[in-house]
């Protein structure tokens, strides 16, 4: 799909115009060779610390609970793990390094870069990440000035014009992977920059041509069913180092296998068909369900389960919402998948998966997924229906049918991930005070079920509906937008001029509600918390952008 800031209708199919098949033919014999290949996930900048810490780069000789107090830092990057995949089987030959800043302090990833600096460097990018992407960059191009760099995920594919064309962004990014298709764009741009194959082949990949222009060589997404999953064998060493250790701080007590690794097996919207019953987001984005292919996953799975050891987090949107008892029967894939589990001898033995839904979509399929689904990550969003009444799927009825949910949840076995905004368009002061207690009186109640709360402000963020609005709607956010963003501000302002309150009621709120959580805790400190920083705000941010400002200055 052509990325863009106006949400648009994502497309399904192998574009003809540009090159898809890597595994099933022969790769060109390269004209010129790569040494290397470094895949970069990143730090939230240092102002996101506090309860949501993904672990400062610029320090270093923290404790394992403080390098692990981002729940995030739990998960290996599924996109980058995909993309090693399939260069692992397309160029056995060139090689490659992953790299997760969460785990890796600044000094660590700088020497490194300064004894044998990679040819291409590849970089997941955020909104909370891209100073960190640009700070990375800028030490590989000033070590390597020939290297290529390439930035992915949505920040960077929504704004690959703004990136491209930005203050740091022109000088330091050569490629943007703007649409759901990372592996093929990563592919088909090694076997260019290897002589084998024209730049115009490769499909999703924005740049700045000759004459300096932008272009961007939009293509649907590649269908998910026809697409390998990624190989979590190629980093077990990561997986035992790093990952397993922060595993073990957030949830070792809630699972029986002691890991988690991330498996895209959908992404979309199940609510297409129901234009009524969706949210503004994917009302006008008309987000399409996809799904892997249920025989080729299940290997997967059993290889995942019973060889690594590990929980399954499905990394898609709407996972809990694709079954036959949904739509008019139309999606049967959590069917399918619950039928393939029960018959594996491996998989039969474990609920290993944890799987996203909102509330309606959970009480439809809990039955169906109580075989292999471990945890419910639920998507409560707000207690109050009349804060969802403008923003929401309409689903969350209010603590009626949340408190249906959870007793389901309860009666079914499940452990619950749960999740919330404050801040919604609507909040006012009392909404605030109501938000908490209703949130603590749920922990409180299924504190036995619980293994995370995370409740954050609205993020104004590209690609979401609110940012969309917001950019239309307000000059100073028009004039705020770049390739690097001031989220905080943003969400400021958001809140300021939807809401009753301020971001610091808002922040003082969650505050309020973390520590309660806490007192509920007592000393085991069962259930964690986490929220959402939204940076811009202390010393050590400064220090990130001017660590940038140092590097560039040192570039050719």
């Amino acid at each position: 799909m052509k990325m863009s800031l106006k949400p648009i209708q994502e497309i399904v199919g192998a574009d003809p115009r540009y090159r898809w098949d890597y595994l099933g033919a022969s790769v060109p014999k390269p004209s010129k060779k790569l040494r290397s290949v470094w895949y970069f996930g990143l730090p939230l900048t240092s102002a996101h610390r506090d309860a949501h810490d993904a672990g400062n780069a610029m320090l270093d000789g923290r404790s394992e609970e403080e390098r692990h107090l981002n729940e995030g830092s739990v998960y290996p990057h599924a996109a980058l793990v995909e993309m090693i995949t399939y260069q692992d089987r397309c160029f056995p030959d060139l090689p490659w390094r992953y790299i997760d800043m969460s785990h890796l302090d600044w000094q660590h990833v700088r020497t490194a870069i300064n004894e044998d600096p990679p040819d291409v460097a590849a970089f997941t990018v955020y909104t909370a990440t891209t100073l960190w992407a640009m700070i990375v960059a800028a030490e590989i191009k000033r070590v390597n000035p020939k290297a290529v760099i390439v930035f992915g995920n949505d920040h960077a594919g929504i704004l690959y014009q703004e990136t491209l064309t930005g203050k740091y962004g022109s000088r330091l990014v050569d490629f943007i992977s703007t649409g759901n298709n990372g592996p093929f764009t990563m592919m088909g741009l090694l076997t260019h920059l290897q002589g084998g194959l024209e730049l115009s082949q490769v499909p999703s990949v924005a740049y700045r041509s000759a004459g300096g222009e932008v272009v961007n060589q939009d293509a649907g997404t590649f269908p998910l069913d026809r697409r390998i999953l990624p190989d979590y064998r190629l980093i077990i060493d990561q997986l035992e180092k790093h990952y397993d250790r922060a595993f073990n701080v957030w949830y070792s007590q809630h699972y029986d296998l002691k890991r988690m690794v991330t498996v895209p097996l959908d992404g979309g919207c199940t609510w297409g068909k129901r234009p009524g019953r969706r949210c503004k987001h994917c009302s006008i984005q008309g987000l399409t369900p996809k799904t892997t292919d249920v025989a080729s996953a299940i290997p997967v799975l059993e290889n995942i389960v019973g060889d690594i050891g590990a929980n399954v987090y499905a990394a898609g949107d709407s996972t809990l919402g694709f079954s036959r008892e949904q739509w008019e029967g139309n999606i049967s894939y959590l069917n399918d998948m619950a039928e393939a589990c029960a018959k594996s001898p491996i998989l039969q033995k474990h609920r290993f998966m944890l799987a996203y839904g909102l509330v309606y979509e959970f009480l439809e399929s809990a039955e169906l997924c109580k075989g292999f689904v471990r945890t419910w990550n639920v998507g409560l969003e707000a207690f109050d229906p009349k804060l969802l009444k403008a923003d929401s799927k309409g689903i969350n009825k209010g603590p009626e049918r949340i408190g249906e949910a959870l007793e389901l949840a309860r009666d079914l076995d499940y452990k619950l991930y749960a999740s919330g905004i404050m801040g919604l368009p609507g909040t006012t002061m009392k909404n605030l005070k109501t938000e908490v207690n209703s949130w603590l009186s749920m922990a409180d109640e299924y504190r036995d079920l619980i293994t995370s709360i995370s409740v954050a402000a609205p993020g104004i963020i590209p690609g979401s509906r609110m940012y969309w609005d917001t950019y239309n709607e307000s000059p100073q956010v028009r004039a705020w937008h770049g390739e690097i963003l001031p989220a905080r501000r943003m969400t400021a302002l958001y809140i300021r001029e939807n809401t009753e309150v301020e971001l610091e009621d808002v922040e003082a709120a969650i505050t309020d509600l973390r520590n309660g959580i806490l007192q509920i805790n007592g000393p085991m400190e069962h259930m964690k918390f986490g929220y959402y920083m939204l940076g811009g705000r202390d010393e050590d941010e400064a220090a990130e952008y001017r660590l940038l400002e140092e590097i560039c200055a040192q570039l050719d």
